[in-house]
């Protein structure tokens, strides 16, 4: 009995160390975090300019786990602050971009190409606050100017439309939207979020084949999400509706 007791006490105690030990590691990581926006704040212009040294910084901040991308779109940030250089600003949209591009890609398989700008300006900003523990106050206009570069830059890929006077961006091998895709999403908006093959046939007329090839086409190229447990029958769902 006492083994048995004796045993649960070094357990505890080895896991308070452990819990300790990391609790430790946790304060250091922020410290050095913290020191590393300092000098970011100290040395942006450096940084921007200087291609072996924006080298080194960048291993040194993925090592623990930040976001060069993101100290990029800060760092220029805080040059826009301080000194408002136009060189600045287009380092600032540059970067941004690019963050374009990787949302892009990442959320390709879940909107099917079409993402609504609050949605990107939203993930940008959040993936700025987990990489960097700090707000990071992208606005749509700076969205839009990205996305002007991206096709000054000769890609095609990208193009903003507008959806019940929303602006969206439409992406990658996604085709030119019908007017019946661009219909179903006005009512999803509408609607919070869905479509039903009833809802089209009553608000459009619609017989339902054509209700019915428009939204497997949709839902082939990922632009709507099927719920077959939805309140009433089968619902389509626009995706950004589902990751909100």
């Amino acid at each position: 009995m006492n083994n048995e007791t004796d045993r649960d006490a070094y357990l505890q105690l080895g896991q308070r160390l452990k819990q300790q030990h990391a609790d430790h590691l946790l304060v250091q990581l922020q410290i050095f975090r913290s020191a590393l926006m300092s000098f970011i704040n100290d040395h942006g212009d450096e940084i921007l300019h200087n291609p072996v040294f924006r080298a080194k910084f960048n291993q040194i901040t993925q090592s623990i786990g930040m976001d060069p991308l993101d100290l990029l779109l800060y760092s220029n940030t805080r040059q826009q602050q301080q000194q408002q250089q136009k060189k600045d600003q287009g380092n600032f949209i540059v970067g941004l971009s690019v963050k374009v591009v990787e949302i892009c890609q990442e959320t390709r398989d879940l909107n099917g190409g079409l993402i609504p700008l609050k949605e990107l300006q939203s993930i940008v900003n959040a993936q700025a606050s987990l990489s960097l523990d700090l707000q990071l106050d992208v606005s749509i206009k700076n969205i839009e100017s990205a996305i002007r570069l991206l096709n000054t830059m000769g890609t095609k890929n990208y193009e903003m439309v507008v959806i019940n006077n929303d602006k969206w961006l439409k992406f990658a091998s996604l085709d030119n939207l019908s007017q019946d895709q661009i219909k179903i999403y006005e009512l999803c908006q509408f609607m919070g979020g869905y479509v039903t093959i009833r809802l089209l046939q009553d608000n459009f007329q619609w017989d339902k084949i054509r209700c019915e090839n428009v939204i497997t086409e949709m839902m082939m190229n990922g632009m709507l999400w099927i719920d077959l447990q939805g309140e009433g029958g089968t619902q389509y769902w626009e995706p950004s509706w589902i990751s909100n």
